[in-house]
């Protein structure tokens, strides 16, 4: 019997022992979320689709697939591509899941979303789903070079709503300081007010280098399992700007940073709300899952680290300010503590030590 809320690491591995989970592995699982790997079936669509209730995506593929792709090949940017999913789930009633970009692939501005059958929303798996997973993949800045077993968005699973509610936010940073700035100083003009339950985060306009950004281009390639690309291939630097300020051109990816520095105990999970029209023409990540243990360690010994944006506009040119809200974290209490913590060794993860703005893990040299 599981405890409300979301689910930790240990959780995950007694849902794969108990056949809820099929096809994962033990080192697919993080401190509270899952990654999912991609098969060797891919199709080229027409277009980004949804299933209607009760239609299986099997069903979809005579009509809305342009032709049988060979993974062989890298996904040229701006198609749209499905691509099987190797996990299938079997979930008790109880049990449902959201899904998101990983930070490798949403800094590589590879857009992935989670589709299941008779599921009319991405990234959305209902209570007891049943069945196949697919991803329907577009790379929006170049061409990737994927492979079957590649890891590019990563699940965390539910049983109970346990988003903190605002006094709640107060108590936890008044008890470990959940936000602080660059130097370890605690930040509270930050917390929720009594009719807010997330919390803003601004953008950091004041570096040597305050960000990335890259243009579109077809004939770049990228591969997805090498970890030594020139960063001048595909990313320029954005050097500190003397008025403070940025403009966001549409069709331009950027990959920007925020002031503060997020603290994330072992017992709560984070997500980044998606897109805050309130904030913005503008979406501010693909990666939106923070797990226990983020810029905090196992123990309490991390001094925060800050959140790395992956933004793009949505319609018009925005003017972006040093310190201006960019985007909102929403806590989430785990139904128990992890037995894994972000930036552990035995988690694996690859961004604890980041400050600033920081390319993925595909690069091998960042710009001086």
């Amino acid at each position: 019997m599981f405890k409300q809320g979301a689910f930790p690491s240990q959780y995950i591995r007694k849902m794969i022992e108990e056949g809820q989970i099929l096809g994962s592995q033990e080192d697919a699982i993080q401190p509270a979320s899952m990654d999912l790997t991609i098969s060797d079936e891919v199709y080229r669509m027409k277009g980004v689709f949804l299933p209607r209730t009760g239609e299986k995506i099997s069903d979809i593929l005579k009509d809305g697939t342009l032709y049988k792709y060979n993974i062989e090949n890298p996904l040229e940017c701006g198609a749209i591509y499905l691509v099987r999913v190797n996990e299938k789930f079997k979930l008790n009633q109880d049990i449902y899941a959201y899904a998101n970009n990983k930070s490798s692939s949403g800094r590589l501005n590879l857009q992935v979303r989670l589709i299941g059958d008779g599921v009319s929303q991405f990234d959305n798996i209902p209570c007891g789903y049943t069945g196949d997973l697919w991803l329907i993949l577009s790379p929006k800045s170049f061409s990737v070079k994927l492979y079957p077993g590649d890891r590019l968005n990563q699940i965390r699973f539910f049983n109970a709503n346990t988003n903190l509610a605002p006094m709640h936010y107060h108590i936890l940073n008044q008890q470990i300081g959940i936000l602080r700035d660059k130097n370890g100083k605690s930040i509270d003009t930050n917390i929720p007010r009594a009719f807010e339950s997330d919390i803003p985060m601004s953008i950091d306009l004041d570096q040597d280098i305050v960000g990335y950004k890259c243009t579109p281009s077809a004939g770049k390639i990228l591969d997805f399992r090498k970890f030594d690309h020139n960063p001048k291939d595909f990313f320029e630097p954005i050097y500190r700007p003397s008025d403070h300020g940025l403009v966001l051109k549409n069709n331009e990816f950027y990959i920007l940073s925020t002031i503060e520095y997020l603290r994330i105990p072992t017992e709560y999970a984070v997500e980044m709300v998606a897109y805050d029209t309130s904030k913005g023409e503008f979406r501010s990540h693909y990666a939106g899952f923070f797990d226990p243990g983020w810029g905090y360690g196992e123990n309490g010994e991390g001094m925060g680290t800050p959140a790395v944006l992956e933004v793009l506009t949505q319609d018009n040119e925005f003017y972006l300010r040093h310190g201006q809200p960019i985007c909102r974290m929403v806590f989430t209490t785990l139904s128990e503590k992890a037995d894994l913590a972000y930036g552990s060794s035995i988690a694996g993860s690859h961004y604890h030590n980041q400050r600033g703005p920081r390319l993925g893990k595909h690069f091998k040299v960042e710009y001086e």
